[in-house]
């Protein structure tokens, strides 16, 4: 035999939560559907006892449409969501608090004190399923109402049926279940403490994943996707536009006269230029573009949904903007500029061959002048250097 196990989740000890899905309402339900189910098992011994003649039939009716009843009562808060206003929507410690009830009826009719000493033990069950739930000050509350509702009972059974008790018998089952219950709720708290540890221990754990993951993914110094994921994505949107054909372009950028620079005002003022010169082009983007650093500074530009005009207008708007950029510690007249070398990728191209057209782009516009761009077109042959943009470093 088994009490009713009620249908908890861990929102008592994880904090109160608005949980308004519909899907969330739908594992609540099912729960108490496993709660009904263990009913129904303890029903069962009920009718075991009733059989051998313990009980009244009457007791085995009652205990079945409580049953009904305070299931159905449950199932209806959850259907029309006013559990949702509760702190525990899923109603935990007042399943746990109920669930004895019906127990205790039974126990009130059974005539030995063994048979009830019976029952006492599977009235314990459900503190069993509430470690899982509970925290230590719950699970002492819960424990206290147990005790309490097990005195009310040998209050009625001294008041209504005098006979059927055995005051030695009685007072060792009291003190052992108030034993039990305490040595429960300690355990249920140390269990709690645990889950409690556990759950920052998984908070820890998944803030260092997500460490790593930037770690592994992001460059240092710039911010943006370092060398292995720019080269990542581009092969995810090659991949794509195999399954789904469309066009996308790339485009390599290289900063001019980045060596005079860190020659003449330092490593750190290149450093300086290559975060704002990142930070600027990130801001010019499009959520499904991807930037990253290719390589000291060069860096990578992958454009989903682009075509090779599409690319080349979007690049000359990134020269003019780091054009415009001025940098703290370097002198007001300072300026930047960068050249682009931009390629659209062929059908049935591999994402080496349309880097090799955009970085032979990028060298024609090194040539060329710099401070400008420079497609390659679909049949690998580049375009006329673009006007430049402004004053060459």
């Amino acid at each position: 035999m088994d009490i009713a196990q009620p249908a908890f989740e861990s929102e008592t000890s994880a904090g109160p939560r608005e949980a308004t899905t519909s899907d969330d309402q739908a594992l609540r339900k099912r729960r108490l559907g496993m709660s009904f189910t263990s009913y129904m098992v303890t029903f069962a011994g009920v009718l075991l006892f009733t059989y051998q003649g313990m009980t009244p039939p009457a007791v085995a009716l009652h205990f079945l449409l409580f049953s009904i009843v305070a299931n159905g009562l449950m199932w209806l808060l959850i259907h029309y969501n006013f559990n949702l206003r509760f702190r525990d929507p899923s109603m935990t410690m007042a399943q746990l608090t109920i669930c004895q009830w019906p127990a205790l009826w039974v126990m009130f009719f059974l005539e030995a004190g063994q048979a009830r000493a019976i029952f006492l033990l599977i009235t314990i069950v459900p503190l069993l399923y509430g470690i899982l739930a509970l925290n230590r000050r719950q699970f002492f509350w819960v424990s206290s109402v147990f005790f309490l509702q097990y005195s009310l009972l040998h209050l009625a059974l001294w008041q209504l049926r005098p006979a059927v008790l055995e005051p030695n018998l009685e007072l060792i089952q009291s003190l052992v279940f108030l034993t039990v219950l305490a040595e429960a709720a300690l355990i249920g708290g140390f269990i709690s403490n645990l889950r409690g540890k556990l759950r920052l221990r998984n908070h820890e754990l998944k803030n260092a994943m997500e460490r790593i993951q930037e770690l592994v993914n992001i460059d240092e110094l710039t911010g943006i996707y370092n060398r292995r994921r720019i080269v990542q994505a581009l092969s995810d949107e090659s991949n794509r536009c195999r399954r789904t054909p469309g066009a996308f372009s790339l485009g390599i950028m290289d900063v001019d006269h980045f060596k005079y620079v860190n020659d003449t005002h330092g490593h750190q003022a290149g450093d300086e230029v290559l975060r704002k010169i990142a930070k600027a082009v990130a801001g010019e983007l499009r959520a499904i573009d991807s930037f990253g650093r290719y390589g000291g500074e060069e860096f990578l530009l992958v454009l989903p949904q682009t075509s090779l005009a599409g690319a080349r207008i979007k690049s000359q708007r990134l020269c003019k903007t780091i054009e415009s950029l001025r940098f703290t510690g370097l002198p007001e007249d300072f300026r930047i500029s960068i050249s682009i070398g931009v390629a659209e990728a062929l059908p049935d191209e591999n994402t080496d061959a349309t880097l090799a057209r955009a970085d032979h782009a990028l060298y024609q516009a090194k040539e060329s002048g710099r401070n400008q761009v420079i497609c390659c077109d679909k049949q690998q042959t580049h375009q006329p250097p673009e006007e430049h943009l402004g004053p060459q470093l």
